[in-house]
């Protein structure tokens, strides 16, 4: 093959390609090793969620190192026309039972290692699909997982949880909106129990579905439900397979509330549906095992209400049977009670006139008592008083002592107080009057008295060094009677008058203020 065209020729021993030249050499070279077309096995990354509604679908095969990150990667498309040749679309939009592309899958390809000169563009085009390979590898996660679960003792720990018998407060995980969620709430509604349904919702297909499913039963535990329903509908084994995820099977086995799956599958077990309480077929399955347990409940209630009745029939036709007995029996017990009564009728009389005997006798000693206590009583209560007597005329004269004292101490407090606060006052006054008279002595006024002058800037800034000074500034020059506006001239000038414009200046400065004067240098 000629690597140049026509009108080239190599120059200085060099083989110069355009562009172009290169590609098309790239692409032919890549025909010619990859003749027929390859298996390219590695994990799904970047498929749109709509890829079965798209025409042409790219996404990238990863291969993951020790560390869990991708090492390499590689893009591949899936063409329209490919999709249909070689009937791929099932395996896109779920219509395959057993799978359906997703990412984090990972997959064996049939693909043609295809290089677009154009755009300089590696990429694998497929054209087949082992599905047995992928369904192979989930098939082996799915056994880990349930080593793991089985040596945890887990497999069995949500199943011991005891379910209410009345599970009337329902937690439901499923998609909002869903077929899924339609068939368990017909379900529910058309019977005659009052559930309670808390809906948590969550994607029941994809990468999400662990974390989202996993949230929604951390929450609904908060919620105080009886029982949480994890449902969804039919779909292939690799779309399913989600649901074999070890940290979900954990969180649904680990979980304190017990947990029904209805995931809608009829032929295999998930392993969610293995670490579940109880798991159903359909969500409408789910749905009718919650009734049926509710009518079980209720059914036993009606039988022990027909049994209660039932005894306490019998209970009342034993009560009719006694009565007859019980009269006969009557009649005597009302013979022996008046009896008895009439004899402690008797007893009360003799008691009652030993204890009024009584009663006298030690009312007698009571009487000579209370004479003895009042007389001595009175006689301390006027010895107590003599007493009070003596100590308060004691402490009259002490007080009158101490506030005679006090109030001295008071007096010399005050006067001592008021001496003391006035000099202050007095030192501040005298400073005053220094600081007065140094700011006096101070005045510019009394240096423009005695014949010094201010010069001033424009601004009115005083001027302290010939080196503030330069040609053309305007100076004023404060005398005790007025002032003066000046120019500085450069050395050397001619000693002409101002401009008019400075001269204009000027008459404006003596208008402003008619006692100073303007001069000009």
């Amino acid at each position: 093959m000629n690597l140049l065209d026509d009108d080239q020729t190599p120059r200085d021993g060099k083989n110069i390609l355009t562009v172009r030249q290169l590609n098309e050499a790239i692409s032919d070279a890549m025909r010619v090793a990859f003749s027929s077309t390859v298996w390219v096995r590695g994990e799904v990354q970047r498929l749109p969620h709509d890829a079965a509604r798209r025409t042409h679908i790219y996404f990238e095969l990863h291969e993951t190192g020790q560390s869990g990150a991708a090492e390499y990667q590689i893009p591949v498309s899936l063409m329209g026309w490919d999709r249909s040749r070689y009937g791929l679309g099932k395996y896109l939009d779920g219509s395959d039972p057993d799978f359906q592309l997703a990412n984090k899958m990972e997959v064996c390809l049939e693909c043609q290692v295809d290089f677009y000169a154009k755009f300089g563009k590696l990429s694998l085009k497929i054209v087949g699909i082992d599905k047995s390979f992928a369904l192979g590898k989930l098939e082996a996660q799915r056994r880990a997982t349930l080593e793991y679960l089985k040596a945890q003792n887990l497999l069995e720990r949500n199943a011991a949880i005891a379910l209410s018998e009345i599970p009337l407060r329902v937690g439901l995980v499923t998609s909002p909106d869903s077929a899924a969620a339609h068939d368990f709430m017909t379900g529910l509604e058309g019977s005659p129990f009052a559930f309670q349904v808390t809906l948590r919702g969550a994607k029941m297909q994809g990468q999400q579905l662990q974390a989202e499913v996993m949230a929604a039963l951390a929450a609904l535990q908060t919620q105080a439900v009886d029982v949480i329903v994890i449902t969804r509908g039919g779909g292939s084994r690799a779309d399913l397979s989600w649901f074999d995820q070890k940290d979900l099977a954990v969180a649904i086995a680990t979980c304190p509330v017990p947990v029904i799956t209805a995931i809608g599958h009829e032929i295999d077990r998930s392993i969610a549906d293995q670490v579940a309480h109880h798991f159903c077929k359909t969500p409408t399955a789910a749905a009718e095992f919650l009734v049926e347990r509710l009518e079980i409940a209720s059914g036993r209630v009606a039988n022990a209400a027909e049994r209660l009745e039932e005894m306490a029939l019998d209970l009342l036709a034993d009560a009719r049977r006694r009565l007859d007995v019980d009269a006969v029996l009557s009649r005597a017990v009302r013979t022996t009670l008046l009896s008895r009564t009439h004899g402690f009728q008797r007893l009360a009389g003799r008691f009652q006139t030993v204890v009024s005997h009584r009663l006298r006798r030690h009312q007698r000693l009571v009487s000579g008592y209370e004479a003895q206590l009042v007389s001595r009583v009175q006689r301390r209560v006027s010895l107590a008083e003599k007493g009070l007597q003596t100590q308060a005329l004691k402490l009259n004269s002490l007080t009158q002592a101490s506030l005679t004292a006090r109030s001295m101490r008071l007096t010399q407090a005050v006067t001592r107080l008021s001496r003391e606060a006035m000099r202050p006052a007095e030192l501040a006054s005298t400073r005053l009057k220094n600081l007065a008279f140094q700011a006096k002595l101070l005045d510019p006024a009394r240096l423009l008295a005695r014949g010094y002058t201010l010069t001033l800037d424009g601004e009115g800034k005083i001027i302290s060094s010939v080196d503030k000074v330069a040609a053309g500034d305007l100076l004023r020059t404060r005398f005790v009677d007025g002032q003066v506006i000046s120019i500085v001239q450069p050395d050397g000038s001619s000693g002409r008058p101002p401009s008019g414009k400075a001269q204009a200046r000027g008459r404006k400065k003596s208008k402003e203020n008619p006692g100073q004067k303007t001069l000009f240098r």
